[in-house]
This record gives structure tokens, C-alpha cells and sequence, in this order.
């Protein structure tokens, strides 16, 4: 019987050659050059060529196995990342997150639900990452470049002096996000930020610690009243003159701000409609407030007799700002300066305000809905000991030896030594 023979099995694909996607094309000088290539459809169905210019066939081979991973992992984006410049990257950043905050009306009020409020101060940061990365491509700028740049800016001197920690930790927190963006939309597989050691350095940063005393307070108001001399020029002339006061203004956010830990910018946009006189409570709205969050601060009896005053001065007109100014950092440091109060910053009234709230007593968790802090980590920080208080701790501390030395009952202690 004849043994029937089975049928040669027959491939149904063929095997792909190994210079599949590999080019050698002639330029116009009659050079050759070789190039990776690599055709897909898009999203819409419609068939994409992308092309990569290598150095030689080995790397025309490399850079096609890239672009085909790169495709299937995230589409044609990450291949068109590699094209996109830091520069480029940053204005679409700009366009769809360094903008201003816009609002929307809930049943509890306004929200925040798109932009910044600090867009400004971003926008300068954006521009310094810029002017250092702007002409690299994105998928070459490495975790070693961006710690290059931290140490190249922390030389980089301000116009006040030396370049703070904290300062150059809020550009790179800001180039972090960028790049974020860029894996966010596809152009980027990972963030250099995510290859290497931590880059940014929060425990190095100096703490401000100022806390304005009870006798510097007086000095700054006495400085307020005080008569002091000016000079300018008049057709040519220099002129000498005496003024007693004419700070009222300044006064009256020194002392609002001291005693509600308001921020400046709270201050700034405080408008009268957001003011009860009769209840004694000030409103700090969503659209004012950094946190987008509104809190109800009550006022003190001085601050009270603040308000007051300015309603006769100046009105209280509903849609009007309650102090009416735009800015007053040279009246300020001016006042600073004649009541010889050394590093003084107008933030640091806010770390004496609630420094006095929680040094009064008063429970921390109320402080914050006061000071409008939602974490308790950026609360304590503002939370600052003072003199009065160290002094205070030392002589609870020795009363407390005192009475245990003197106690016939033995000290316990740990790991039972003695």
C-alpha cells in the first residue's frame, strides 16, 4: 500500500527582509545618505510616512526599531516629539496652562476651573527655561543637562545678590511640569526628571523665620505718624520739605495685615462689598484668595477702628477696593527703613500673625481656616517661635526637672537605662 505523502505546509507570511525600511538616497551634490522609514495609518485611517535621516545603514536599522516602538506605543505623537524643540513645547504650555484663571458659578459658590492666578510670576519662569533650552529637542535633553542648568543658575547672581535655593527650585518645578506636558500629550515616553535623582531640593531651602516683636510693631506705626523730610526737584530746583503723616493707608494694611494673616495680594483686591461693619468680619473671596478657596476672617478692634476711619475718608462704595492702591513696596521698605527694622518683608506680618494666633492659644485647626492654609506641612512653617516663647518652654522645662528631681517616684526611661 502506497504511503500517502502530506502536502508541504506553505507560510503564510513571508519573512520581513532585515533592511526592510532602510533608504540610500542621493542629495542634489550627489551624496548619498541613508534614512529610516517607516509608513503607518493615523487615527483618521490616513497612511503616514515618517522619516529619520541616520548616520549610516546600522543606524537607519536602530532608528527604525525606535520609530516602530515608539508607534506602537503611543501612536504618531512621540514620533513627532522628536522634532519638537523645548521652545516650541513651552509656548503650547503657555497657550493651554499660562493663562488666567477663569471661574466657574457653582451652588456653593465660585471655582476655579481652568488658569493661574500666579500666571505672571510662571511666565518668567518659562522664560529663563527658554533662554537655556529653547534650541534643544525635547527628547535630548537629559537628567545630567537639567542638573547642569540648577548648579549654572544657583552662580547666576540677582540683581538683590546671591540667588536663593528656593528660587531656582521654582524654575526647575516649573520646567518639571512642562516636561510633564510633553508626556502628557504623547511627546515624550518619560520626564527626565523620572531618570535620575531628585532634582530638586525642598529641605535645602531657608525657611524665613521673621517674626515681627511687639517693639518693632510700635517703632513701624510711630514711623507711620512721624515727620520726616523729603526732597525733589521743581523747575530745576531742589527742593526740601517737612511732612508729618500722610501714611494712613500704608498703616491701615500694616495693621490689617498683622492682626488677620491676610496676603498681600488679598489685601490688594479686598473690595468693600466683601466688608461687614456691623458683623466685624471681612470675606476673602474665591477669586481673591491663592487657594481659591473663601474663608470669613473677623476683625480686631484696631483693624475695626481702621475701616471705620477709611469709610469716613473715603467712602465705602460697593465695587471699589478698600484700600486703594497698586502698589506700596517702596512706602514700605521706606517706613522699614526709618523705623531701623532690619530684613523685613511684608509676608513675614503674615508668619507674626498666626504665630500670635497659635502663641494666643488659639487651636491650630481654627488658625488655618483663618489663615486659609489647607495643608498643615506650609502651616507650620508659618508657625515661628519667638523669644517670649523659647523663654517660655525653657522655664516650663526647668520646673518640670525641678519637680521630678525632687519626686520620690524614679525617672523611667527607654530601653531600660538608667
Amino acid at each position: 500500500m502506497k504511503q500517502e505523502t502530506k502536502p508541504a505546509k506553505v507560510r503564510s507570511e513571508t519573512k520581513r527582509s532585515r533592511d526592510w525600511g532602510i533608504i540610500r538616497k542621493k542629495d542634489r551634490s550627489g551624496s548619498y545618505h541613508w534614512y529610516a522609514r517607516i509608513v503607518r495609518a493615523d487615527a483618521s485611517g490616513r497612511k503616514r510616512q515618517f522619516v529619520a535621516k541616520a548616520d549610516n545603514k546600522t543606524h537607519a536599522r536602530q532608528l527604525r526599531d525606535e520609530m516602530e516602538l515608539k508607534f506602537a506605543r503611543s501612536g504618531p505623537r512621540e514620533i513627532d516629539g522628536d522634532r519638537i524643540t523645548f521652545r516650541q513645547l513651552a509656548e503650547s504650555y503657555r497657550k493651554r496652562r499660562v493663562i488666567p484663571p477663569e471661574y466657574h458659578q457653582t451652588r456653593d459658590g465660585l471655582r476655579k476651573v481652568a488658569g493661574l492666578r500666579s500666571y505672571q510670576s510662571v511666565g518668567h519662569y518659562i522664560d529663563t527655561l527658554v533662554a537655556h533650552f529653547g534650541r534643544r529637542r525635547i527628547r535630548d535633553i537629559s537628567h545630567a543637562d537639567i542638573e547642569d542648568f540648577k548648579r549654572q543658575r544657583l552662580k547666576t547672581p540677582t540683581r538683590r545678590g546671591e540667588r536663593s535655593i528656593a528660587d531656582v527650585n521654582r524654575t526647575l518645578a516649573q520646567m518639571r511640569c512642562v516636561m510633564r506636558f510633553a508626556v502628557q500629550n504623547g511627546w515624550l515616553h518619560r520626564s527626565p526628571f523620572e531618570l535620575g535623582v531628585p532634582l530638586i531640593s525642598l529641605g535645602n531651602e531657608i525657611k524665613r523665620e521673621r517674626v515681627l516683636t511687639f517693639a518693632e510693631e510700635e517703632r513701624f506705626l510711630a514711623a507711620c505718624e512721624a515727620t520726616r523730610v523729603v526732597e525733589y526737584v521743581r523747575d530745576g530746583k531742589a527742593i526740601k520739605a517737612s511732612i508729618a503723616g500722610g501714611r494712613g493707608l500704608i498703616r491701615s494694611i500694616f495693621l490689617t495685615a498683622i492682626d488677620t494673616a491676610m496676603r498681600r495680594g488679598e489685601l490688594l483686591k479686598l473690595k468693600w462689598e466683601d466688608v461687614n461693619l456691623d458683623a466685624r468680619l471681612i470675606t476673602v473671596t474665591v477669586t481673591s484668595s491663592k487657594t481659591a478657596r473663601a474663608r470669613t476672617i473677623g476683625m480686631t478692634s484696631r483693624v475695626f477702628r481702621e475701616f471705620e476711619e477709611l469709610t469716613e475718608s473715603t467712602g465705602a462704595f460697593p465695587g471699589e477696593n478698600v484700600f486703594r492702591i497698586a502698589d506700596f513696596k517702596r512706602s514700605f521698605a521706606a517706613i522699614c527703613r526709618e523705623a531701623e527694622l532690619e530684613d523685613l518683608r511684608f509676608h513675614d506680618l503674615r508668619h507674626t500673625a498666626i504665630t500670635r494666633m497659635v502663641n494666643a492659644g488659639l487651636p491650630a485647626a481654627e488658625v488655618m481656616k483663618i489663615s486659609g492654609h489647607t495643608q498643615w506641612t506650609t502651616f507650620a512653617r508659618y508657625v515661628n517661635p519667638t523669644t517670649d516663647t523659647v523663654r517660655k518652654v525653657a522655664n516650663v522645662l526647668s520646673e518640670y526637672v525641678a519637680v521630678r528631681a525632687t519626686s520620690a517616684s524614679p525617672i523611667l526611661h527607654s530601653n531600660g537605662i538608667q
